[in-house]
């Protein structure tokens, strides 16, 4: 049996061995462990395979990047660059980047760390090549030419035209670095590059091998992922050895399991119950607005909603204001367009966005000739905080225009978007500080709303400029070609922003950790502690 087989197995009865595990790194180490209570768990540790919310916040205790953004400091946080496996890099030219990595970095299995493990993740056959194994990876880096290894400890990228935010491309999603050895063992002579890619994802889905902080060593299905500490982590020694991230999804039954010492931290607490929370003296709470968009798709291949008037009736319908207040308690906020205030040049501060307006709805559900027929408005129960308290507000907005919805709760995004699909509930991350990074990621000619399930089919002027914002040098021009593509969006209405959450994580006193704007966890020795003596 293979190294990486071994592995495996050992990851999926790891649910028998749990309590020789658990003593076994107890008494090798007196550093804790500790259990995080999630609604949901990751759907595998592939980084390139999938990118949802509830995949990386796992994937950030596995992995590095080369480049990482300063999410801790303010007031841009977020927007500084900070060294990770990179110690520093440079632009020979406009096209160019080149990269020094950093010495002395040793993989979960033992092997170090190298250009060759770089140049293996973005390698285009792996994520931006035309017919590249991972097609998420397209949204970010199909623009590359090549990448080069120079020597060991250096790397060149070079794009098809410049790039003026390379660098935060590779601080984003699909650029955890993974090293190449377990997955160069499945190659062979004569079989196809996706052919051996794909078994090498079978076997490694649950047994990674990357850099950082954690370890992969353990997962039942809806049960638990676990995780333990990477003593040779080039950050330093982990506060803990070992996170179990457990699958709970009652918020509850989270809330409970924190106040009683089960887990020392749990994501997405509502903020009607954070009145609960302060009634305990061993809880605390903190809370972070994300760079994340809760959404509603309208597929617009479908015939009830093909034309855009009924689309747009069904966002003009929605009161932003009283959803936020009656969910929310007012603390969030709902963007003004597909931007962020930290776009810098590129935000538009005097844009509407996604307005309320009842009177216009009716008059737009007429226009569209809607006949009163059934919408199915699909939504996974649980996987987004308040999302079936918001569904049921929307619905009744939506009758009170002429709209008749139904709420169909399945169990997957597969299922969301199969045979059928009308209407759903999405969310959309901003993942870079750029439309390049957020709408292009999402909506973008190389998204899979539009190449795989064909939910958006836009103007070509919406991909023309999409394509193009890329490689535009001129802040002006690259800007009024941004607002133009929002323009158009807006327009065509393939989705409406309901707001941008306001995430509640509870932990015990003794917790000293900083919530990103994103949904990563970090867990890393430099953002989270134990305090000693509580």
């Amino acid at each position: 049996m293979s190294p990486i087989s071994k592995s495996l197995t050992f990851g999926l009865v790891s649910a028998l061995a749990c309590t020789t595990a658990v003593a076994s790194a107890q008494a090798q180490s007196t550093a804790p462990e500790i259990a995080v209570a999630v609604n949901k768990l990751a759907r595998n540790l592939d980084p390139g395979r999938q990118t949802g919310n509830v995949d990386v916040r796992v994937y950030f205790s596995i992995y590095d990047t080369l480049i990482k953004r300063d999410f801790r400091n303010a007031p841009e946080v977020g927007v500084k660059l900070e060294p990770g496996l990179a110690t520093s890099w440079s632009r020979p030219d406009a096209r160019t980047l080149e990269v020094t990595l950093r010495e002395a970095v040793v993989c979960h299995d033992g092997s170090p760390f190298n250009a060759d493990d770089v140049v293996f993740t973005f390698s285009e056959e792996r994520l931006w090549g035309a017919q590249s194994f991972y097609p998420r990876g397209r949204n970010y880096f199909s623009h590359l030419e090549s990448v080069e290894k120079v020597d060991d400890r250096t790397v060149r990228f070079v794009t098809k035209a410049p790039d003026l935010i390379l660098e935060e491309r590779l601080t984003s999603y699909t650029s955890f670095i993974v090293c190449d050895e377990p997955w160069m063992a499945f190659q062979k002579d004569g079989v196809p590059f996706a052919e051996w890619m794909e078994a090498a994802f079978d076997e490694m889905k649950w047994a990674p091998v990357g850099t950082g902080p954690f370890k992969a060593t353990g997962y039942r299905k809806n049960d638990f992922i676990r995780l333990e500490a990477h003593e040779g982590y080039w950050g330093g020694k982990p506060a803990v050895s070992a996170i179990e991230f457990k699958e709970v999804p009652e918020v509850s039954a989270r809330i409970a399991g924190v106040v009683s010492g089960e887990y020392k931290m749990a994501v997405d607490i509502p903020p009607d119950q954070m009145q609960v929370v302060a009634g305990y003296d061993n809880v605390k709470s903190t809370s972070v607005s994300l760079d994340n968009t809760h959404v509603l798709v309208f597929n617009q291949a479908d015939p009830v909603l093909a034309d855009k008037n009924l689309r747009q009736a069904m966002s003009y319908a929605i009161d932003r204001d009283a959803l936020r207040k009656a969910l929310w308690n007012d603390e969030n906020y709902t963007p003004n367009g597909h931007q962020l205030a930290s776009f810098g040049a590129m935000y538009s501060a005097e844009r509407a966005g996604y307005t309320y307006d009842p009177e216009k709805a009716r008059e737009l559900v007429k226009a569209s000739g809607y006949d009163g027929s059934t919408i199915s408005f699909r939504l996974i129960d649980g996987y987004y905080l308040n999302g079936r308290d918001a569904a049921q507000i929307i619905q009744e907005m939506w009758r009170q225009v002429g709209i008749n919805a139904e709420l169909n709760f399945v169990e997957s995004f597969k299922q969301v978007r199969s045979e059928g699909a009308q209407v759903y509930a999405w969310s959309n991350t901003y993942r870079l500080p750029d439309p390049t990074g957020a709408i292009n990621v999402n909506w973008g000619p190389n998204a899979g709303i539009q190449k795989k399930y064909g939910f958006f089919t836009p103007p070509s002027e919406f991909n023309d400029i999409a394509s193009s914002l890329v490689s535009i040098e001129d802040q002006g021009e690259r800007r009024a070609k941004f607002q133009r593509m929002l323009d158009i969006f807006e327009d065509e209405m393939p989705m409406t922003m309901l707001y941008n959450p306001l995430v509640t994580f509870i932990m015990a006193n003794d917790v000293e950790w900083t919530p990103y704007s994103l949904y990563f966890m970090d867990f890393g020795p430099d953002n989270f502690k134990l305090s000693l003596g509580q």
